[in-house]
């Protein structure tokens, strides 16, 4: 599966503007008072003034090469933004999906990942920049019921679990892309932080085209 777009809901645009475009160095496709939008690599990313006094937040996830983890950290932190740690470490490898990741947060509290899929052929050999960012490959979708919505994606679009116990957590496709289909009441990794339910809206190639919604029609998943 492959995610096109993400788009999400932020109360802190100028700084994610910011954030974006001149730490992370994203392109800037789009900007408005109420909307801003960055490519990111095969992907796009893009923001929408949050209604009221809401203060949503996400978990997004973007792919960079299998090799360059160490070059991605030193990227980041170069730029003084604090990664998350556990444990007393702050990059994690997750044997059952052969990937290792780091995290940190945007100006709006989102939970952030670069991730490196050790079983994808896309190593490169060169400093790393925003270039690297290659795609979204997480989106996260925190709902009542884990099952129903496994069920949903699959009568849908055929997509399985990729991993996870299919009761309290799913991550749901492959590595190119997938949602992070969580048990609301389940706290994030590593943060620890309990999921928020906002708006959501997402575009992705399955080889299946149509569209869905879940959680009470709060995330809406097209594939085309």
């Amino acid at each position: 599966m492959q995610i096109k777009e993400v788009k999400l809901f932020t109360d802190q645009m100028e700084a994610m503007k910011q954030f974006y475009v001149m730490l992370l160095e994203l392109e800037l496709l789009k900007e408005s008072t109420s909307d801003v939008s960055f490519r990111t690599g095969d992907s796009i990313l893009s923001f929408q003034q949050a209604p009221g006094q809401e203060k949503p937040f996400y978990h997004v996830a973007f792919t960079i090469p299998t090799n360059q983890l160490a070059k991605a950290k030193k990227w980041v932190q170069d730029r003084n933004i604090p990664l998350l740690s556990k444990d007393h470490k702050d990059e994690f490898y997750f044997p059952y999906w052969d990937a290792t990741a780091f995290y940190f947060y945007d100006p709006s509290g989102n939970l952030m990942e670069f991730i490196a899929h050790h079983s994808l052929n896309n190593a490169v050999d060169e400093a790393f920049d925003s270039g690297q960012l290659l795609c979204i490959s997480e989106i996260g979708l925190p709902v009542d019921d884990v099952p129903d919505t496994i069920s949903k994606m699959n009568g849908q679009y055929q997509l399985e679990p990729f991993a996870g116990d299919g009761k309290q957590f799913a991550p749901i496709g492959d590595a190119d892309g997938m949602f992070i289909v969580i048990d609301k009441e389940m706290p994030w990794f590593p943060d620890g932080r309990k999921p928020g339910v906002f708006a959501t809206e997402v575009k992705v190639e399955t080889g299946r085209t149509g569209s869905i919604l879940l959680q009470n029609g709060i995330y809406f998943i097209v594939s085309i």
